[in-house]
């Protein structure tokens, strides 16, 4: 699987009631992988394939991260040497890559595309990526923001091969999962724990609804 975020890619909008979702999510898949290397060596690519605040120069990538323990995450996953955490606070962290073809080409960087690879540990990493990047929650389900139409098929593709059902979006690219459905692909991903909390808050986000 081949995947090319050079296309300009927007901010993701942040719901602010499902906030502690997402947080939580994330935090919980910086502990998914931490067992299996070939999966967190898919994770941590697909991670930095679908940040959308990835800034590059001809030798330095910026990746510009929303959430503290995420940057912490990742560089202590990346290959050390010319990775620098820049900052980190609990609302975000920078991290600089210098030589990315080189520092990053293990993990599957080539040509300023990313190559994850296949199998079912590509499968599993790529889905904890995309979504620990670019995930949001609100009482409609989960939608992970892409860098381009590709990128969303692909990863619409992958979740299905996982067992998940994601759907391509209309105009801004995005694979959606409906809320029905979050559950199931909050199982899948390995951290079926969230999905209580994620019940929780939309059901109390419905009956302030009816009431």
């Amino acid at each position: 699987m081949i995947a090319d975020n050079t296309a300009p890619v927007r901010r993701r909008p942040r719901p602010v009631g499902f906030s502690t979702v997402a947080s939580a999510a994330r935090l919980h898949l910086c502990k998914a992988s931490r067992d299996d290397d070939a999966v967190r060596t898919r994770h941590i690519a697909a991670l930095l394939a679908f940040t959308p605040t990835v800034e590059r120069t001809a030798n330095q990538m910026r990746i510009t991260f929303e959430d503290g323990p995420t940057a912490m995450w990742a560089y202590g996953v990346l290959p050390k040497g010319d990775v620098e955490l820049a900052e980190v606070g609990k609302d975000g962290g920078v991290v600089v890559v210098t030589n990315p073809q080189m520092v990053l080409g293990p993990l599957g960087f080539r040509d300023g595309r990313w190559v994850f690879g296949q199998g079912k540990n590509a499968v599993l990493g790529i889905s904890r990526g995309a979504v620990h990047a670019a995930g949001t929650f609100s009482k409609h389900g989960l939608k992970v923001a892409c860098p381009s139409t590709p990128m969303m098929l692909t990863l619409t593709a992958v979740m299905t091969r996982l067992g998940i059902t994601a759907k391509p979006t209309e105009g801004e690219p995005r694979a959606a999962i409906s809320a029905g459905d979050v559950p199931v692909a909050l199982d899948r991903l390995g951290i079926a724990e969230i999905a209580d909390e994620y019940q929780r808050l939309r059901d109390s986000n419905v009956v302030r609804k009816n009431a």
